[in-house]
């Protein structure tokens, strides 16, 4: 969603901006400002808690293993 952001800043050709946002648009401009801070000035969040990447990374892991399992073709006998 943060790219969507970026994508929509460069289609309407506005080169930086101000981003706020409140629960989860808090979050996404909390993304933006850090994925893309050469297109971010500032952002405000209400209402939301900090975006810590070290989850990020943990979820990645967590959804490949998923993926893994899935995967698993388990046969049962009784």
């Amino acid at each position: 969603m943060a790219n969507d952001v970026v994508r929509f800043m460069y289609e309407n050709k506005i080169s930086t901006a101000t981003l706020a946002g409140h629960g989860f648009g808090g979050k996404l401009a909390l993304a933006v400002g850090c994925y893309h801070a050469e297109r971010v000035t500032g952002v405000i969040g209400l209402d939301t808690a900090p975006l810590d990447h070290r989850y990020f990374e943990s979820f990645k892991e967590f959804r490949y293993y998923v993926s893994k399992l899935r995967d698993l073709d388990l046969k049962f006998s009784d």
